[in-house]
C-alpha cells in the first residue's frame, strides 16, 4: 500500500539525544515526541487480518518493530527483494497490539537494530494509564492499607544482592472504571535503556510471589509521572526507607 511519506524530524532529533545521553529529560521528551507521532509499522497479510514483525532479546522477550519515518524504514528493508507492505499508527494503536493478551509481546522497539528506542510492556502499562488519567480521573495511586507481610524484607534482601538499585517505594493504583488493583513498584537506580528493562523485569519476577496475589508494574523513579508519585514519601525499602 502506498503511504504518504513519513518525517517526525523532532522525534528523529530526540532519538538521536537519547542514544548519546538517555537524561530523564531527554526521555520525557522522547514520550512527548512518541506519543504524538504517526510511526510506520511493518505487516503481512491482508487489512483485518495483519501479522506484525517482532525481534527477540537475548532472554526471549519478543517486541514489535516500529519505525519513526520513512527514511529509517526504507533503509530497514532496502535488501529486501520484495516492497514490504506497512501501515501508519499512532501510540494507541500500538499499545492496543502489544497489551493484548493474545499478541505474546513484551513491548515494541523503535528503529530495531539501529537505534533500538525500546518500550517495555510494564512501562507502557503506565503509559496506558497516564493517557486515561486527566479529566476523569480514571485511576489512583496511592497509600494502601497494609502491605503484603514479607514484602519489605525481600525487598531489602534484593537491594544486597542488587547494588545498582538503591530505593524502592511501593504503592497502590486503582482503576476507578474497573476496581483493578495493582502495585506500582518505583526504583531509583541510574541504569538506564536495556539494562534499566532488564533490572525491572527481574525484581517484578523476584517479587512476584510476595505481592498477596496482585498483579505489578514496576517502573523507574526517574519518569515525570513517578516523581509525582513518591514526591515526599520515603522509600519503602532501602536507602532513606528508615
Amino acid at each position: 500500500m502506498e503511504i504518504d511519506r513519513i518525517e517526525n524530524k523532532a522525534l528523529v532529533e530526540i532519538m538521536g539525544k537519547v542514544r548519546e545521553s538517555g537524561t530523564e529529560q531527554n526521555m520525557i521528551e522522547l514520550l512527548k515526541q512518541v506519543a504524538g507521532a504517526t510511526l510506520l509499522v511493518p505487516v503481512d497479510g491482508d487489512e483485518g487480518s495483519y501479522s506484525f514483525h517482532a525481534v527477540a532479546d537475548k532472554d526471549g522477550r519478543k517486541y514489535m518493530a516500529v519505525y519513526s519515518d520513512s527514511d529509517s524504514y526504507e533503509v530497514a528493508f532496502e535488501n529486501k527483494p520484495y516492497k514490504q507492505k506497512g501501515v501508519t499508527a499512532g501510540l494507541a494503536d500500538i499499545l492496543d497490539v502489544v497489551m493484548a493478551p493474545k499478541m505474546g509481546l513484551d513491548g515494541f522497539v523503535i528503529n530495531p537494530g539501529v537505534e533500538n528506542i525500546l518500550f517495555g510492556k510494564d512501562m507502557l502499562k503506565l503509559i496506558a494509564q497516564q493517557m486515561d488519567i486527566g479529566g476523569d480521573d480514571t485511576a489512583k495511586v496511592g497509600e494502601p492499607d497494609h502491605y503484603p507481610p514479607e514484602l519489605k524484607d525481600k525487598l531489602e534482601e534484593y537491594l544486597l544482592d542488587n547494588t545498582q538499585v538503591s530505593s524502592v517505594w511501593v504503592r497502590l493504583l486503582k482503576e476507578n472504571h474497573t476496581e483493578v488493583l495493582r502495585w506500582m513498584i518505583i526504583c531509583e537506580t541510574d541504569l538506564e535503556g536495556n539494562e534499566l528493562q532488564y533490572q525491572m523485569d527481574t525484581l517484578k519476577k523476584f517479587v512476584r510471589p510476595y505481592l498477596d496475589g496482585l498483579d505489578a508494574i514496576v517502573v523507574s523513579s526517574k519518569e515525570d509521572f513517578s516523581k509525582q508519585v513518591i514526591k515526599g514519601i520515603k522509600p519503602f525499602a532501602g536507602a532513606g526507607s528508615n
